[in-house]
C-alpha cells in the first residue's frame, strides 16, 4: 500500500518534542524502507519535559484543533511526503496545506492530536505504534499486587516510625492468582494485560463490545472468560481494571452506577485515560465504601490538586501518569513505528494504518 514510498526520494518533516529525542527519529526513518532525500525537523511544545503533561491533557482531551504549533510548519508541509510527530497536533489546517503528503506517522498508539478523518478525506494513511502495551501491562499487574498486598501503605507507615500489620483490607486479602480480574476493553494494552495474566495462572473475565470470544482465541487468548454482560464482570471480579480508549462515546463512561454493581471487597484501576471515569462518582464510591479501594495512575485533571480528597485516603494507591514511561516504550518509539511502517510495505500487514477500513471503504 506504502510501496511508493521506496521509489522516488521523498521529502520528509519529522516534529519532535521534549520527549523524544529528534535524532532518534532521523535514525529510525533512515533505517526504514523509506527512500529518504531531504529531511527537515521542527519543535514542538515546551523543552522541559516535566512542563509537558498539562500541554498532554489538553490535547488528550480536546483534540488537535486550535492548539499552537510552529508557524513553520505550515510552508514546510506544502511539499512534505511523509510526515512524523509524536505529540505535536495534526489539525485540518495542516492537512489542509499538504499538496503532496503520503503518510502521516506518529510515535504513540493514542492518535487523540491528529485529525483522522481529515488525514482520511485526503486519502492519507494515518500510522501509530503501539509502544508502551508491555509497559503498561506490567506496571498494571504492580498496581494489582501492591493494592491488594499493602505494599505502599506499609511502606508509608514505617517511614513514619509505625510498625503496622493490619490494614483496611485484611480480611479479605488473598494472593492474585486466587482473584477474579475483570478487564474493560481488549485493545493491544487489554490484550497484552491478560495474556500476563493468564501466565500467572489468574481468572480473567473480559469485557468489549468490538470483539468476540472466537476473535479473542485467535490472538491465543481462549482461555480467558469472554462475556456481553458488563453487569456481570462488575458483580464477579475482585478487580476491575479499565483499558477503553477516550473517544466521545467514552467520555466518563464509567460512573456511579457502575460502582454500585461491583463488590464491596473489590478494587478498581484506571490506567488508560483520565477522561472515561467519572472521578466525582469515584470519590463518592470510595467514601460511601461500595468499593474497597483504587489504583489511579491517570486523572480528571493532571497533576492533582494538593488537597485533593483522593490523596487522603489509605485505600487509594496513585502514580504520575507512569504506567507507559520506559526508555524503550517511549524515547525509542520512532523505531517502533518505522518497523511497522516496514512490515506494511513488505508484507501488507495494515494493523496500524488507524483509518485502513475509511480508505478502503465499499471495496
Amino acid at each position: 500500500m506504502l510501496n511508493e514510498l521506496t521509489k522516488e526520494p521523498q521529502k520528509i518533516l519529522l516534529i519532535t518534542d521534549a520527549n523524544v529525542d529528534i535524532e532518534v527519529m532521523k535514525q529510525a526513518i533512515l533505517r526504514s524502507k523509506i527512500n529518504c532525500g531531504e529531511i527537515r525537523t521542527l519543535f514542538f511544545g515546551p523543552e522541559d519535559k516535566e512542563d509537558f503533561p498539562e500541554l498532554q491533557l489538553n490535547i488528550e482531551r480536546n483534540g488537535p484543533e486550535n492548539i499552537e504549533i510552529p508557524e513553520e510548519a505550515y510552508e514546510l508541509i506544502r511539499d512534505t511526503d511523509v510526515l512524523m510527530v509524536h505529540f505535536c497536533p495534526v489539525s485540518s489546517k495542516l492537512i489542509d496545506k499538504a499538496e503532496h503528503l503520503k503518510l502521516i506517522m506518529t510515535n504513540r498508539g493514542g492518535v487523540e492530536h491528529i485529525n483522522v478523518e481529515a488525514a482520511t478525506s485526503k486519502n492519507i494513511p494515518v500510522v501509530n505504534c503501539i509502544r508502551n502495551a508491555d509497559a503498561v501491562g506490567e506496571f498494571v499487574i504492580g498496581l494489582m499486587i501492591d493494592m491488594t498486598r499493602d505494599i505502599t501503605i506499609s511502606h508509608n507507615f514505617l517511614h513514619e516510625g509505625k510498625w503496622k500489620r493490619e490494614y483496611y483490607n485484611s480480611a479479605y486479602q488473598k494472593t492474585l492468582s486466587n482473584s477474579i480480574v475483570g478487564l474493560i476493553g481488549m485493545g493491544n494494552i487489554g490484550c497484552v494485560l491478560a495474556k500476563k495474566l493468564l501466565g500467572l495462572g489468574v481468572h480473567t473475565i473480559v469485557y468489549d463490545s468490538f470483539v468476540t470470544a472466537d476473535s479473542l482465541a485467535k490472538k491465543g487468548l481462549g482461555e480467558l472468560e469472554y462475556t456481553d454482560d458488563l453487569d456481570y464482570l462488575l458483580k464477579t471480579a475482585d478487580i476491575v481494571s479499565l483499558h477503553l480508549r477516550l473517544v466521545p462515546e467514552t467520555e466518563k463512561w464509567f460512573r456511579m452506577e457502575h460502582f454500585r454493581k461491583m463488590r464491596k471487597d473489590a478494587y478498581f484501576i484506571n490506567s488508560a485515560r483520565g477522561g472515561i471515569l467519572d472521578y466525582d462518582a469515584l470519590r463518592e464510591a470510595l467514601k460511601q465504601g461500595l468499593i474497597a479501594g483504587a489504583a489511579l495512575d491517570v486523572f480528571d485533571k493532571e497533576p492533582l490538586d494538593e488537597d485533593d480528597p483522593l490523596l487522603q485516603m489509605e485505600n487509594v494507591l496513585v502514580t504520575s501518569h507512569l504506567a507507559g514511561t520506559t526508555l524503550d516504550s517511549i524515547a525509542l518509539s520512532p523505531y517502533i513505528v518505522t518497523r511497522d511502517v516496514d512490515e506494511i510495505i513488505e508484507k501488507d500487514i495494515t494493523d496500524r494504518i488507524v483509518n485502513y477500513k475509511m480508505l478502503h471503504k465499499g471495496e
